[in-house]
């Protein structure tokens, strides 16, 4: 058996979902998805509201035990080897998750406290620089606007180096000067090698970001090509 820190092989899927379905109830949020994903991918997820996005994502990431069908991330069963999943991957969520009263450094250093593998302090305030919030370190979080506090929320992805990035959302709120930030910024980590998987409801602005889509429609993956045909495909199948 490996071991949580050993790579996986190079032609290994970063995700490889067979058949899988997550009923609530009597609903199924995700019913009978087939999906892989290779290093260094990045995938789009697209559908409208209750199309099941959230849920595959936060399945992927072994907060959400899948009802039936198989799912490997990094060649494991992300439920039940949480410990080699969870370090080495990242799930961003539009809700932040963030403490008001701490200043943009106290927020890093605690996320970094709370790392695996905690960074040198020394290397916290170029992280901050990197996003933009050096000026900022040390005023509370209270007072950022939206595309500040994503950049905050971003930060943590910056400390823990994943190698699996999941997106919720991470367009939204966000100015154009944000949109833009943030599209440098998953450009630039793409060039690092890093895997994206990113939902979002603001199409033209990700399939910018190349790669291949997924849409998603009542759970059930209704059509998957390039990101360039994504807006064609989806104002001819949406309700």
């Amino acid at each position: 058996m490996s071991s949580p820190s050993e790579p996986s092989p190079p032609d290994q899927p970063i995700i490889a979902i067979r058949d899988l379905g997550r009923r609530f109830g009597r609903s199924w949020a995700l019913a009978h998805v087939d999906l892989e994903v290779a290093r260094g991918e990045l995938v789009l997820l697209a559908g409208a509201n209750g199309s099941g996005k959230t849920t595959l994502l936060r399945t992927i990431a072994g907060l959400i035990h899948r009802t039936r069908g198989e799912l490997r991330v990094f060649g494991r069963d992300p439920n039940r080897a949480r410990a080699h999943c969870r370090s080495r991957l990242c799930l961003v969520t539009h809700h932040g998750y963030l403490y008001e009263n701490l200043t943009a450094l106290e927020m890093l250093e605690l996320w970094n406290r709370l790392s695996p593998a905690p960074r040198p302090r020394s290397e916290l305030m170029p992280l901050l620089e990197r996003m933009g919030l050096a000026e900022r370190a040390r005023n509370e979080v209270r007072g950022f606007s939206a595309g500040m506090r994503k950049r905050l929320t971003l930060l943590r992805a910056e400390l823990e180096r994943p190698e699996l990035l999941l997106l919720d959302e991470p367009f939204s709120a966000l100015d154009p000067d944000g949109q833009r930030f943030l599209e440098q910024w998953i450009r630039a980590s793409r060039a690092e090698g890093r895997t994206f998987v990113i939902a979002s409801h603001a199409l033209m602005r990700a399939t910018n970001l190349g790669g291949s889509s997924v849409l998603l429609e009542r759970g059930q993956i209704a059509w998957r090509g390039p990101s360039s045909q994504l807006l064609a495909r989806f104002s001819g199948t949406a309700s």
